[in-house]
């Protein structure tokens, strides 16, 4: 029972958008929990002294006068 009708433009549109929004809902949810992630991390570094935002590598960040 193998069909050779091919599906029509119109659904294979609609299939294209749905998986396309499949694609960008997986990228803002990964881009979301990460964000979440480095601000409980950040928090809790700050919270126990050990907060390395602040520190950077490079002679324009550490200059001294």
């Amino acid at each position: 029972m193998v069909s050779d009708e091919k599906p029509s433009p119109r659904r294979l549109a609609k299939a294209g958008a749905v998986f396309c929004g499949v694609i960008i809902a997986l990228f803002i949810i990964i881009f979301v929990a990460r964000n979440v992630w480095h601000g409980e991390e950040l928090e809790r570094d700050q919270a126990t002294g050990n907060n390395v935002a602040t520190e950077h590598t490079g002679p324009s960040y550490n200059q001294q006068p």
